[in-house]
């Protein structure tokens, strides 16, 4: 896009409103015995009742788990005193989409209230620096000099992104760190930054499979259930319930037949603890939105 469209503007910021909303919703009801199930149906309730849909499945994400877990038809889990829940989640409006996060401490025992406020306050920092043809290795720079200041490490291996119509990570890399980059941000687009920090080495690997997927074919054959209802955006295993005969055939079979892309569990190194926090905004000639705050 070069001159962003009133129409788009409009679609992003209801998005970014509805997010932000979801996102309260789920934090509040996260607290010791709540079964992660309920949180997420809850959040994707909500922005449907809203005249919205979900961008990608809520993600539920609990200690050394940075990313990519929801919870699996019937799942049992409940969040425990002092875990580290991340929850990330966006809307979208005729695809223009919000992806935000946030980090609770279950039982708010302020355990880990330091590694929570490094990634809070390198997000708040980086905010700051955004504007037309910043270059995104110093807005790495200065999140990876926030996190390091409380005495955490940011994640390298993971980062922030542009984020377009049916495109959730866009284009465009933002990293936790300067990685020396001198790719700079251009108006009249949609970005997303999250800055991750860590109690342990800064880097995560791929776990288990986490129940998200998302069709994984240049050219998806339009009359298939998946992409009429979901585009080519990610989509939960249980979004598939009243949709198709038996969710996890289905989804054998997909992926079997190479069609679907199972997102694995991002994990950090020997049980480290990460924080996460998110938000989207709109970058444009004369002015930063930040949609989701």
């Amino acid at each position: 896009m070069n001159i962003m469209d009133a129409e788009i503007k409009r679609k992003y910021l209801e998005a970014g409103r509805i997010g932000k909303k979801a996102l309260e919703i789920g934090a509040s009801m996260i607290e010791p015995g709540a079964r992660l199930l309920d949180v997420a149906n809850a959040m994707e309730k909500f922005v449907k009742d809203e005249g919205a849909l979900p961008a990608f499945p809520v993600n539920l994400s609990i200690n050394n788990d940075a990313a990519h877990y929801t919870p699996a038809i019937n799942d049992k889990k409940t969040f425990k005193t002092g875990d580290v829940v991340k929850v990330d989640f966006g809307a979208h409006i005729d695809g223009y989409m919000s992806d935000t996060a946030i980090t609770v401490e279950v039982g708010e025992q302020g355990k880990h209230s330091d590694l929570i406020d490094a990634a809070r306050q390198a997000l708040n920092a980086a905010i700051e620096l955004v504007r037309p043809m910043k270059s995104v290795n110093e807005i790495g720079r200065r999140i990876a000099e926030v996190i390091s200041s409380y005495g955490f490490k940011p994640v390298r291996n993971l980062g922030g992104h542009g984020v377009e119509r049916y495109d959730l990570h866009a284009s465009i890399f933002i990293p936790n760190y300067d990685d020396g980059n001198v790719v700079r941000l251009q108006p009249d687009h949609a970005i997303a930054i999250e800055p991750f920090a860590s109690t342990g080495i800064g880097m995560i690997h791929e776990g288990q499979p986490g129940n998200i997927y998302m069709i994984d074919r240049p050219k998806p054959r339009e009359d298939e259930i998946i992409y009429r209802n979901f585009n080519k955006l990610p989509f939960a295993e249980r979004w598939l319930e009243g949709l198709v005969e038996d969710p996890k055939s289905y989804i054998k079979r997909m992926m079997a037949s190479k069609e679907l892309y199972s997102f694995p569990v991002l994990k950090e190194h020997n049980g480290a603890f990460i924080a996460q926090f998110e938000h989207t905004m709109i970058v444009l000639n004369d002015e930063v939105i930040v949609t989701t705050r």
